[in-house]
């Protein structure tokens, strides 16, 4: 698949190329050996020992730096931790200034990892639908394995048939428990009266909304997976925080595990600790789950827990091969992706497009006045208005493009040898997709760094066709298992939150910091008030 014969070529001549090294360096070992065995006494012995020591030093540093021909290009960094102290938390940016030296695409060195880096749109739609399973692989890493029991989830697991089956589930389920209706009927009769009656008591003071869409955010997925809900002092909604923190701090960017993976048989005080509040959130899962079995009716299948559970019985009643993959904790681990995303991405989402509304009080105003025009004052926007509200529209699709909630998505791994714009990727290799650079990109988006929402719109004020370089969910095999319900849950949390209310900032204090930081994967925004009121 997309090989040809430059590749195969280059892959033969780096073989024998590195045979024929071999080769030389065993003979220079064994002539030079001899040589020091003449050498009498202790001296003699520990000379022999040290000149060892050093030579196999010398080799493992030189390996570490070593990169297959056709690769491309791109910074030798130093023996054993290749570019990792180059880079810093915001690996998107730094990407895009090694890309303005090595260009679009790139290779760096991550401890004993290769990793090539896509800057643009054309390279990763290359990547990543042209050649739709080259690249779905998922690199392994010692925090993968822990938070994923062995990579028995959809996000971090390899491609493969159990993959395919609990993506082709849980398509099944999101469709069946998350669509259009129920997802407005979930919000309005739940999630959104919490938020806002919280919201109408802070009325005039300074609020942090981020708890709150935390909150609003889990009412919404928590129903989704288990039928269940929560309140701001409910314990569970207190623990769901305190875990959400704890990983993301002992995560940050990834342990030093996954870069030297020799490191994960040393005792480290961040693997014991991840292991500890891994499986504090796994029996949360668990829990809810062993209820939602235990209460099973396959004739009121009520949500996705449910559906899991139905399909997990079908298979045992039928005796169908999918039974080995379809195990409890295959169906936990899913959920478990669904929840965590779900909730991660609509909740940073959410904090920005505040945090924005107020640096921009002029797009507050004109989505307000938009959605006035045409949801009654006694009714939630629906997703059926949509169509009448092109401005709110255009408003989240700029905010998903300038702050990117998943700059860098997930890492990819290239499952065979391939190219990618003409160079060779050898197999294994891990790919980086900087969706930052390509929503950044000055040749696709005019000014990208000014938040502009009438960029998506036509002349007429309709929202214009979809960017194809507009993609926040990533692309391609891989793309956000969630991205059809998130966006739903945006647009419909945006318009209602900014229908009933507006933000301003606190008085005598800094406006929002629009830099934000990225941890776990996702671009979040530093703490920030503002002043709530409602609008009526």
């Amino acid at each position: 698949m997309g090989h040809g014969p430059k590749v195969n070529i280059a892959i033969s001549f780096s073989f024998e190329t590195r045979q024929r090294q071999s080769l030389v360096a065993t003979c220079f070992v064994a002539s030079y050996g001899k040589m020091l065995l003449n050498v009498d006494g202790l001296f003699g012995g520990c000379f022999i020992y040290l000149f060892i020591v050093v030579f196999v030093i010398v080799l493992l540093s030189a390996w570490s730096v070593y990169r297959p021909p056709g690769m491309p290009p791109g910074p030798r960094g130093y023996p054993v931790v290749g570019s990792l102290f180059s880079l810093s938390e915001n690996m998107h940016l730094d990407f895009i200034e090694l890309g303005k030296k090595y260009g679009d695409i790139f290779t760096i060195k991550l401890g004993s990892s290769l990793v090539v880096v896509l800057n643009n749109y054309e390279l990763i739609k290359e990547a990543l639908v042209k050649k739709p399973t080259d690249f779905a692989g998922r690199p392994r890493t010692l925090s993968g394995d822990i938070l994923t029991e062995g990579r028995k989830d959809i996000a971090f697991s390899d491609f493969s048939p159990t993959w395919k089956l609990h993506r082709k589930i849980s398509h099944q389920a999101i469709r069946a428990y998350a669509s259009g209706e129920k997802l407005e009927c979930l919000l309005r009769e739940q999630a959104f009266p919490m938020l806002q009656k919280v919201l109408e008591e802070s009325d005039g003071k300074p609020i942090q909304m981020k708890r709150l869409f935390l909150l609003t955010v889990n009412n919404i997925i928590g129903r989704l997976c288990f039928g269940y809900g929560l309140t701001l002092e409910d314990e569970k909604f207190k623990m769901t925080i305190r875990v959400f923190d704890e990983l993301r701090e002992i995560i940050g960017n990834g342990l030093i595990t996954d870069i030297f993976p020799f490191m994960r048989y040393i005792p480290m005080k961040a693997t014991r600790d991840l292991i500890r509040i891994n499986e504090e959130a796994l029996g949360f899962y668990k829990t809810k789950f062993k209820e939602r079995k235990e209460n099973y009716d396959k004739d009121n299948v009520r949500n996705l827990a449910d559906y899991l559970i139905h399909e997990q019985m079908k298979a045992v009643e039928e005796g169908v091969g999918d039974i080995e993959k379809l195990t409890d904790t295959h169906l936990v681990q899913t959920i478990s992706d669904f929840y965590g995303a779900g909730v991660d991405s609509t909740t940073e989402t959410m904090d920005w497009s505040v945090a924005y509304m107020v640096r921009y009080p002029d797009v507050q105003t004109k989505v307000a006045m938009e959605i006035d025009d045409v949801v009654d004052r006694d009714r939630l926007p629906l997703l059926s208005d949509r169509s009448k509200l092109p401005y709110c529209d255009a408003v989240i699709h700029e905010l998903m493009r300038i702050r990117t909630v998943a700059p860098l998505s997930v890492p990819h791994k290239a499952l065979v040898d391939s190219t990618i714009g003409g160079y060779n990727v050898p197999k294994d290799t891990w790919v980086f997709i900087n969706l930052w650079a390509v929503h950044m990109d000055e040749r696709a988006w005019e000014n990208p760094d000014q938040f502009k929402p009438e960029r998506f719109l036509n002349e007429d004020g309709s929202l214009k066709p979809k960017a194809d370089n507009l993609m926040p969910f990533s692309a391609g095999r891989r793309v956000c298992l969630g991205e059809s319900l998130a966006k739903r849950e945006i647009f419909l949390l945006f318009t209602a939150l900014y229908q009933r209310f507006t933000f301003s900032p606190v008085p005598g204090r800094d406006l929002p910091s629009l830099e934000g930081n990225t941890s776990a994967l996702a671009l979040r925004v530093n703490k920030y008030e503002v002043v709530v009121k409602r609008r009526y």
